[in-house]
């Protein structure tokens, strides 16, 4: 379920049911918040080891002005140094909330001509992916979201329930069309650059000059998503799947198509014990818009034979492949997660090995809307000192918020 229909489902469900007048305008909230302590015992990158803790969740709100058409407005916050959200670069040290921002991911206008239709215009996260949303554990929800979430997208987007029925269940179409969103809107705050600080990976507004796919400043962007639940004859069942295309930026040379699949199946043994199996599979082809890039060349000085060095331009073809499996079991309030992802980049130049994350948690309830969740994580990922595969052992703590203000 896309997170405009959550937000509108939030203030469905605060409508009162008796037949007594409704007033307008209403106001609604909805807060889903994480502190993460990701602490890293063994790395083969030393940079790594030490310990991280930091934010990660939003602020949804809602404007409903009638019955049917509403404001929605979601503030999320996140550390936006490279790697940071999922551990950083400690060196060994105890690092707070580095780098920590605060952005606006969507401020649109919702109209609601029926139930089974939804429309959207505004800043939107394109329909693509669940798994940034619903994925549970620690960080297997954080590493979706880095890999593959389109946020911060202007544009205009739609959901349409084109079969509720108690025979077949509910099956949604959703589909946008949209391009970066490059106002003022985008920028962060709380945290501007800092001269010589490295690592940023985005600080200020949205800018032609950054490139990326969907950095166009057209409307020739899209996305279209399928999704299903509450199918009879697959009691626990729900899918998943969407595709988008995005137009190359300053530095492409092409059209970046991205495709998920995702399901998700849950098995309820009595009242108080269920599992849950998770699954997504998401694939870019010309991931990052096959961007021109300069190599080294090497070549022999024809009067001396030496070699010489150069640069040339070329383009970097790549093909990304991101996949997620997990399990989780429930008894009563406890809970208890295993989870294993992987990140495959076939590139034209440069080529980098796989990645694989493995994390195993044990969480509870603790009531009024907080839950604790620790674990363990052993990872393959690339060393950025000799661009080999490394790994590394982490500890790993999610207390997390959910409900209303």
């Amino acid at each position: 379920m896309s997170r405009a229909l959550v937000a509108a489902a939030i203030i469905a469900a605060a409508l009162p049911a008796s037949a007594q007048e409704v007033r307008f305008p209403q106001v609604n909230a909805e807060i889903d918040m994480s502190m993460i302590g990701v602490g890293t015992t063994r790395a083969t990158n030393p940079a790594q080891r030490g310990t991280s803790v930091f934010l990660f969740g939003e602020v949804a709100m809602g404007l409903s002005l009638t019955e049917n058409f509403s404001i929605q407005g979601v503030l999320a916050t996140e550390p936006i140094g490279e790697g940071d959200s999922t551990g950083g670069f400690p060196n060994d040290g105890v690092i707070g909330f580095r780098r920590q921002a605060l952005f606006i991911e969507q401020l649109y206008a919702q109209w609601k001509p029926d139930q089974a239709l939804t429309l959207q215009g505004g800043i939107l996260v394109a329909p693509f992916g669940r798994g940034y949303h619903d994925f549970p554990g620690i960080l297997a929800s954080v590493r979706a979201h880095e890999v593959y979430l389109v946020d911060q997208s202007l544009g205009a987007a739609g959901t349409w329930t084109y079969v509720d029925d108690p025979r077949f269940g509910t099956h949604d179409v959703s589909a946008a069309i949209f391009t970066l969103d490059r106002t003022f809107l985008t920028g962060t705050y709380l945290t501007p650059r800092r001269c010589c600080s490295e690592r940023y990976e985005r600080y200020n507004r949205n800018t032609v000059a950054q490139g990326g796919p969907g950095n166009n400043g057209t409307f020739n962007n899209f996305a279209v998503a399928l999704d299903g639940d509450q199918i009879p004859f697959l009691p626990g069942f729900s899918y998943h799947l969407a595709v988008i295309s995005q137009a190359p930026g300053s530095d492409g040379t092409a059209r970046e198509w991205r495709y998920a699949a995702g399901l998700r199946y849950e098995h309820r043994w009595n009242a108080t014990q269920s599992t849950l199996v998770f699954a997504e599979g998401v694939q870019f082809r010309n991931a990052g818009g096959r961007p021109r890039v300069e190599v080294e060349t090497l070549s022999a000085d024809p009067e001396t034979g030496e070699e010489v060095s150069a640069t040339a331009e070329t383009t970097l073809s790549e093909r990304l492949t991101f996949t997620t499996l997990g399990v989780q079991h429930r008894i009563g309030r406890w809970r208890g997660t295993l989870a294993w992802q992987q990140l495959r980049q076939k590139r034209s130049i440069d080529p980098v090995p796989g990645q694989d994350w493995f994390e195993g948690s044990i969480g509870r309830e603790l009531g009024s809307g907080f839950s604790l969740d620790v674990g363990y994580q052993y990872a393959r990922i690339i060393d950025e000192e000799t661009g080999q595969r490394g790994t590394s052992h982490a500890v790993l703590a999610r207390l997390r918020y959910t409900g209303g203000l």
